[in-house]
């Protein structure tokens, strides 16, 4: 009994043993099932602190890789554990954290960052403001998409300190900027760095304003000097990465026109009564004791009671009688002819200002489609922007397709941008003219005389033939005859990228980009018969530009923290590299001048006029840099910069360049006896030094070149005057110890914030 007890007493116990086993299982499972039930759907909005929603704000769940992005409604949904902790961040928003507690629904209200807290792009890396000892400034962004532009350079027109942004007004024309001034004798364009990429053409009309996310301007060599031989005249940073919103995809239709009209014409301040222009005429000659020409009184009759001449200019086969002063008093309008035998009426005023500029209309539209997932996101959006120009006969159309994709596989990130523009300018007062000078039209608004009529007897144009003084062609004309010349811009430019984080502080990035344009213009010169040297040739001209342009950057940066230090290390490489052709031709004397017939053909004109000259080179560059920056307890800042260039464009044996900076900064707000200031909110001062370049030159400067134009070396040198002989000029003296233009630059700066933020205050001297 005793052994069948204790086998039943085993058997009993392994019972229990598995029932226990079991039940563990079973314990584990729901208990498993409850951890997993915790986990719930978060949604909620996120605004500004004025109820703006905020859209493109990532939402993390802390401690792990799951994020999204609101959409343009500000709203998001995440699923995350019901005692998580979610994280809210957005470029000039203060970051905010809150803990879920089991809510299903989470709205924030988000603060604006205050200055020294931005985190402003600065080459290769974002930065926050404080920790900047170099001369930055930023666009508003939100006032300069206000603005209905062709161009994203307008954005710097009077909204950056110490930058001017200048163009001729012409629709779709090349903005001048200069940055601090000029600094050089070779080239003052600072250096424009769009999406990691420098563009070598600072004609950016290829960018759709609407598409821009930030502007940044380095103008300091402790800022720029991590660019090195190309940051002499300053940086400008462009950033088009708008980025993807989670969700179904979401459309954005806007819609701008308006009218164009210029302020204060030069009727303003030039004359244009006739009799009156005469009078200060008469002024010079009286003050100079030198009496009326005859000339004059051709046109003006008795210099003390002048009158309008019923003819300025009227061929000698049209005369039929003329007063004491030679001025033609009646005519034969059937003897007329252009453009031989011309007859111009006198005028007693004519408003050259109105006769050429006056309003136009002004389209800007754009569509934008946006969306994605925690993974993914994509912006695809379309430009098509049409601006007549406020003088006659000018139009520039544009017309832009931009995609922009990033995915996100945790550590891993990549993603691409990039735009194709195809742009069109018509009329002859765009970008490669004389426009502001004697040659364009603003210039023979300013030289043509009141007394000259814009029309002749017979509906053409008239022009300054016959009166003293004026050798200039009727600036209506010019527009007109110009009407039909079109620029082409045609351009493909993007970047492919990727990040990936190899430790939590450490973070390696690589970027190529690629720049494709091709250019090229039709143009043609009207004759000009009413002008003094009158001029009985037509001619065109065409030119094409090509130009391929790449570049790869490759950086690793190192961020880290120890109690009250912070150090920020950026190491990195770049190669860069490009080529360009340019062709161009012209011919004169055209048997006609339809449009169909302007080409360069031995049938269509003057076979000996035709010109042909092309031209080209290829460049590279090679460079590798470095930065150390340091924080102490958010008071004391300091940084270093180095970089180290190698150029084709010098000469063998100077080809590389070396190129150090430094900055430092006191954030005095964070001192104790600043602490609580009602008045100053934030103060910090800066100082920096640094060396630049300037690589700004064609490529083949080195060696001399030589060339044979037609006219220049063709020559008839046996003295037949029968035959030439074709021959070669020395076109450009090469300099073969071509060295580095260096600039050494010091800035002393302060940037404060007053009153809470109502005021920020930027200063600096240079």
């Amino acid at each position: 009994k005793k052994h069948s007890y204790g086998g039943n007493a085993f058997r009993d116990g392994r019972w229990r043993v598995l029932c226990a086993a079991a039940l563990s299982f079973v314990l584990a499972l729901v208990l498993s099932g409850t951890a997993f039930a915790q986990n719930v759907a978060v949604t909620g909005t996120v605004t500004s602190t004025g109820g703006t929603p905020l859209p493109g704000v990532t939402v993390r769940v802390q401690g792990t890789d799951a994020r999204t992005l609101t959409d343009a409604s500000g709203r998001y949904r995440i699923t995350a554990p019901s005692d998580a902790v979610l994280t809210f961040s957005l470029v000039g928003q203060r970051p905010v954290q809150t803990t879920v507690a089991g809510r299903s629904s989470v709205d924030v209200t988000m603060a604006q960052v205050p200055y020294l807290e931005e985190v402003v792009v600065t080459a290769y890396t974002e930065q926050r403001r404080g920790d900047i000892t170099g001369a930055v400034s930023s666009v508003n962004i939100e006032n300069a998409t206000k603005q209905t532009q062709a161009s994203v350079l307008k954005a710097l027109d009077a909204s950056v300190p110490g930058v001017t942004s200048t163009s001729s007004g012409a629709p779709g024309s090349r903005n001048t900027v200069r940055i601090r001034g000029i600094s050089s004798f070779q080239n003052n364009d600072p250096l424009y760095i769009v999406d990691g990429m420098a563009v070598s053409d600072s004609y950016l009309n290829f960018l759709n304003p609407n598409d821009i996310t930030s502007i940044q301007v380095l103008k300091d060599a402790s800022a720029a000097s991590i660019y090195g031989s190309r940051a002499g005249n300053g940086v400008v940073l462009i950033e088009t990465t708008k980025r993807g919103i989670a969700g179904p995809p979401t459309t954005t239709l806007r819609v701008r026109t308006g009218v164009q009209t210029p302020v204060r014409g030069l009727d303003d301040m030039l004359i244009t009564n006739s009799l009156d222009f005469f009078k200060v005429v008469k002024a010079g000659y009286d003050n100079a004791g030198v009496p009326i020409p005859s000339s004059l009184q051709a046109i003006w009759g008795d210099p003390n009671n002048p009158t309008i001449p019923l003819y300025t200019f009227a061929a000698p086969n049209t005369v039929l009688a003329r007063d004491q002063y030679g001025r033609p008093t009646q005519v034969d309008l059937s003897q007329y002819s252009y453009p031989n035998s011309l007859i111009m009426p006198g005028s007693a005023g004519t408003n050259w200002w109105k006769a050429v500029w006056g309003s136009a209309p002004v389209q800007d539209v754009n569509l934008d489609v946006r969306g994605g997932s925690d993974a993914n996101a994509y912006t695809v959006s379309g430009n098509y922007f049409n601006q007549k120009g406020t003088a006659a006969y000018t139009d520039y159309r544009r017309g832009s397709l931009r995609a922009n994709t990033s995915f996100n596989r945790g550590k891993f990130n990549f993603g691409e941008n990039a735009v194709l523009t195809l742009s069109r300018q018509y009329g002859g007062t765009g970008t490669f003219d004389d426009t502001n000078g004697e040659g364009g039209v603003l210039g023979k608004d300013i030289l043509t005389q009141p007394i000259i009529s814009v029309f002749d007897v017979a509906g053409n144009f008239a022009g300054g033939r016959g009166v003293p003084g004026v050798n200039n062609t009727n600036p209506l004309q010019v527009a007109w005859s110009q009407k039909d010349n079109t620029t082409k811009f045609n351009s493909t430019f993007g970047n492919v990228f990727a990040s990936y984080d190899i430790m939590p502080a450490l973070t390696f990035k690589t970027n190529l980009g690629f720049d494709l344009r091709q250019n090229s213009e039709a143009g043609f010169n009207d004759i000009t018969p009413q002008n003094n040297e009158a001029n009985f040739t037509n001619s065109i001209f065409e030119w094409d530009y090509q130009q391929y342009g790449w570049s790869w950057s490759n950086t690793a940066r190192y961020l880290k923290s120890l109690n009250r230090h912070s150090f920020d290390l950026l190491l990195g490489q770049e190669a860069s590299g490009g080529n360009n052709r340019y062709v161009q031709g012209g011919m004169a004397s055209l048997l006609n001048s339809n449009l169909d017939s302007r080409y360069i053909q031995d049938a269509l004109g003057d076979p000996s006029t035709k010109n042909v000259f092309s031209t080209g080179g290829k460049n590279a560059l090679l460079s590798l840099f470095g930065k150390i920056g340091y924080n102490f307890a958010d008071k004391y800042v300091a940084s270093y910069t180095l970089r180290r260039d190698g150029s084709s464009n010098l000469a063998p044996g100077h080809r590389w360049g070396t190129f150090p900076a430094f900055g430092l900064g006191w954030h005095m707000s964070n001192e104790p006896f600043l602490s609580g200031n009602r008045f100053v909110s934030d103060l910090m001062l800066r100082y920096g030094w640094g060396v630049t370049g300037n690589q700004n030159i064609p490529s083949g400067r080195v060696v001399s070149t030589y060339g044979g134009d037609r006219g220049d070396t063709f020559y008839d040198i046996a003295g037949s005057q029968s035959s030439i002989v074709a021959g070669f000029r020395q076109a450009a003296q090469g300099n073969p110890d071509l060295k580095w233009e260096e600039n050494r630059s010091s800035n002393i700066g302060a940037d404060a914030v007053l009153f809470n933020g109502m005021f920020n205050v930027v200063f600096d001297v240079y």
